[in-house]
């Protein structure tokens, strides 16, 4: 079963956890089950169109997902799904 991770900041919204059990052959599909676990997470990583926010990277293993298949980049059983919100300021 794949494994979803966040930063401390979201954690909050996963019962305190920074990591989480997932199941999904692509990104879409363990970002819709981690939703389905957690439903609080959803406004933080989805705007109101259901689409990813701007500012959520996503990455399968080491590799963000824009450079493979986007959303429909595949998960295999013994992979890490993190989320890392970009950081900005200055």
């Amino acid at each position: 079963m794949p494994t979803l991770r966040v930063p401390t900041l979201l954690k909050y919204y996963l019962n305190d956890q920074t990591e989480v059990a997932v199941s999904g052959p692509t990104v879409a599909a363990v970002l819709k089950d981690l939703v389905s676990q957690h439903p609080a997470i959803q406004s933080h990583l989805f705007d109101n169109n259901g689409q990813v926010r701007r500012h959520i990277n996503l990455f399968v293993n080491a590799d963000n997902i824009r450079d493979l298949d986007g959303l429909e980049t595949t998960v295999g059983v013994d992979d890490v799904v993190k989320i890392l919100p970009s950081v900005t300021g200055g």
